[in-house]
């Protein structure tokens, strides 16, 4: 007899490697010809982009660039400040035995320390450590049988979180504004640096439409010394996106992977206006949760079955948490850094660094890099940046033990408060997010046929006593009747009715 089987195909989507790997890349600097010699370097700061990350067999490699720029203060009679950008490629490894080829691969990278050397004051030697946050997914079929006609069949729903779609693009966003009215024309643009403060995704079928707010700073030199001008970009960028709908869980990323400011004339032929040139990533990862019903053990009543068992395992993210980390914290600067006469920008990149149990809440910690861009009365340093930690930690509900959390973060908002002239007082708050991931292991029936059975004579009346351990599937399956007729015969309503040591009719 050949059994009537459906089967369904269950798209699996699991997490393989969640890895964050520092490492560092160091390139040596030689001052252009058109530049002045260095005396002293006032200000570095660099910004990577990653342009590849590919999977192997064991690993992901992830290749890149870093741009630095060099503020210094040149060694000639004006002393005057001059600018150096040079990059550099990056690359790095990431092993876990788990990796393979084709997975899905999602990788960001940012700066977690820098420094410099004065080789001679025509050569600098740089060191960048970077840390690379990598994500590997596998996403494949399961074949399972659902449901076997004729058969006594015991079930599990599987719960499967899976990458729907994704997609990334690079766009390069421009724009123009004029510095202050009553500010000395710009001879010579310095650096400029920029921040993503706001964020927003649309999903239209098959488009992401990604809006946002850029915050631009200009550092530039005139007459009346070093000044700045800062100004808002507002940028949007439609992104074909393959399978992306609105009922979706998705998830975005936006960042800015390099900026370039010119100097042009106005109208009245003073170089007044300041052209941007901005490079920016995006990134859109579309999820969601599929589940179905999957055998996981059967018999035919007065009949036998032949199956086959495998373990799977499938994750789902089963609860997501979204919290919000606030800190604040007074910075005094250094004795060795001169006093503040106005601070033109603050950078801040969070970092989460550990998401453990504590009894029954779960608490995420980690630290923000914060750094303070300023200008100083002192004409030996006149630009200077400062660099600290602010740790932060939040405490939420446990999400349980059979879950595994995996906490993300990204900076809401950023301010701060001129104390007095060498400390300032950084707010701020941290966006974050919570993948509670559950993974359920089953065996499962992936294969099942009839074989021949012989019934054994057995008596017209034949009662078995319930004990601990034992289920009302185990007494039908041993005795190849349905759990429902048993049931029925000895008039229970459902399973919950049957107590330890109770003497149950078994019918033929």
């Amino acid at each position: 007899m050949e059994l009537n089987i459906k089967n369904e195909n269950l798209n699996v989507c699991s997490q393989v490697c969640r890895s964050k790997n520092n490492f560092t890349t160091e390139c040596e600097v030689i001052v252009p010809d058109s530049k002045p010699d260095i005396l002293k370097v006032l200000q570095l700061s660099a910004r990577p982009k990653v342009t590849s990350s590919e999977s192997r067999g064991g690993r992901v490699t992830v290749s890149g660039s870093i741009t630095f720029n060099i503020l210094y203060l040149a060694d000639d009679e004006e002393k005057c400040v001059k600018s150096i950008t040079s990059s550099c490629e990056f690359s790095t490894l990431i092993r876990d035995d788990h990796i393979g080829e084709n997975m899905y691969v999602f990788t960001d990278v940012d700066v977690s320390d820098l420094s410099c050397t004065i080789a001679n004051c025509r050569k600098l030697s740089l060191k960048a450590t970077l840390c690379a946050n990598v994500r590997v997914y596998s996403c494949y079929g399961i074949d399972v049988i659902t449901d076997i006609e004729g058969a006594c069949t015991k079930k599990t729903t599987l719960s499967s979180g899976v990458i729907c779609a994704h997609a990334q693009d690079s766009t390069v966003v421009c724009d123009s504004f004029s510095i202050s009215p009553g500010k000395s024309p710009i001879e010579e643009i310095l650096k400029s640096d920029g921040v993503i403060t706001d964020s927003s995704l649309k999903i239209i079928d098959d488009k992401a439409i990604l809006k946002g707010t850029l915050r631009i700073v200009v550092l530039y030199r005139s007459e009346m010394g070093i000044e700045y001008a800062q100004t808002d970009m507002s940028f949007a960028h439609v992104m074909e996106c393959d399978g992306i709908r609105e009922d979706m869980d998705c998830e975005h990323t936006v960042k800015l992977c390099d900026i370039s400011a010119t100097a042009a004339e106005d109208t009245d032929g003073k170089q007044c206006i300041i052209e941007l040139t901005s490079d920016l990533f995006f990134r859109v990862i579309a999820r969601k949760t599929y589940s179905t019903q999957c055998i996981v053990d059967a018999y035919l009543p007065h009949g036998a079955l032949e199956a086959k068992h495998s373990m799977v395992s499938v994750d789902c993210v089963d609860t997501l948490i979204k919290r919000d980390a606030d800190f604040r914290e007074r910075i005094t600067l250094p004795d060795s850094l001169p006093e503040i006469e106005s601070v033109y920008q603050v950078i801040a990149r969070p970092f989460t660094e550990s998401c453990i149990t504590e009894g029954e809440k779960l608490r995420v910690s980690g630290y923000t890099e914060v750094y303070i861009l300023y200008l100083s009365r002192d004409k030996t340093l006149p630009a200077c940046s400062f660099k600290t930690d602010i740790d932060f930690s939040v405490l939420c509900d446990s999400p349980g033990c059979m879950l595994t959390p995996f906490a993300d973060c990204k900076l809401n908002n950023i301010s701060y408060t001129i104390t007095n002239e060498n400390s300032v007082e950084i707010r701020g708050s941290v966006d974050i997010t919570i993948e509670c991931i559950r993974t359920t292991e089953e065996e499962i029936i992936y294969n099942v046929q009839e074989v021949e059975y012989e019934a054994i004579p057995r008596p017209s009346i034949i009662v078995s006593f319930m004990c601990n351990g034992r289920t009302l599937w185990d007494i039908a399956k041993e005795y190849r009747v349905s759990p429902e007729d048993i049931l029925s015969a000895n008039a229970l309503e459902n399973e919950s009715a049957i107590t330890s040591g109770m003497a149950l009719i078994i019918p033929k």
